[in-house]
Order: structure tokens, then sequence, then C-alpha cells
């Protein structure tokens, strides 16, 4: 009898093991990359963590283009967020309003603020980013 229950409840334990990496899993492949990505030759794109844009968050921005080597290139910003999986339309549009404000009280016409550019995301967690637009590299 005590062979029987070991059994199954070492069972149980692996069952539940699979059943929690795989959750991990897959909350890991709907989350999006953080930090600043390539998007192409002209466009770097910082995804943020959160949804609001802070001088705080715009001075590491600076520096990671800095860092990066592209800070000469630089043209224009841009911010947007995505939406429809978590969250709605009107909320991230606000939230992308808001953000334009920032953005232009911060370099306050030193470089050009270009448009908000929101867009419709269903497969992965909905954040708010900032478009770094470049000059072409000739």
């Amino acid at each position: 009898m005590i062979g029987f229950v070991s059994a199954i409840s070492a069972s149980l334990a692996i069952i539940i093991l699979v059943v929690i990496s795989s959750l991990i899993g897959y909350v890991q492949s709907i989350m999006p990359a953080k930090g600043l990505v390539k998007i192409d030759e002209n466009k770097y794109r910082y995804v943020m963590e959160g949804k609001f844009v802070n001088p705080d968050l715009l001075e590491l921005v600076v520096i990671e283009i800095e860092s990066a080597g592209i800070a000469s290139r630089v043209t224009s910003y841009q911010n947007g967020c995505s939406y429809g999986f978590n969250t709605k339309q009107r909320e991230m549009e606000e939230v992308a309003t808001y953000n334009y404000l920032v953005l232009n009280q911060y370099f306050q016409k030193s470089l050009k603020i270009d448009t908000i550019n929101n867009y419709k995301a269903d497969d992965v967690l909905n954040t708010c980013y900032i478009d770094i637009n470049l000059r072409s590299a000739l």
C-alpha cells in the first residue's frame, strides 16, 4: 500500500512540474522584448517596461543610443503603443498622447517628435515604445 501511494504522489508531482513549466514557457513566449531593439537600418525601437514615459526613462534611452553609437544619426523620435491583447485601444491612445506630450516637453524642440504610432497586436502583451528614427548611413 505504501508503494502504491508513493507511486501516485510521484506521478502527481511530475504532472504538476510539467504543467508549471508549460505555463512558464507560454508566458515567456507572449512577453515582448524590452530595451533597445533594431527594427531596420533606419529605425530602432526602445520597448518600455511600463506604459508611461518619464524624464529618467528618457535619459536612459539617450544613454543607450549614445552607447550604441547612433546618436549622431538620430533625426526624430516617435512614440506609440500596441493594443488588443490585454488593453483597449482607447486606453493606449490616451497613454500615447500623454507620452507624446512628455517627449515634447523633454526635448523642447531640440529634436523632432513625430506623430503617435499605435498598432493592434493580438499575439503578445501590449506595451508602449519609443521609436528612434535615423538618417541613412551613407
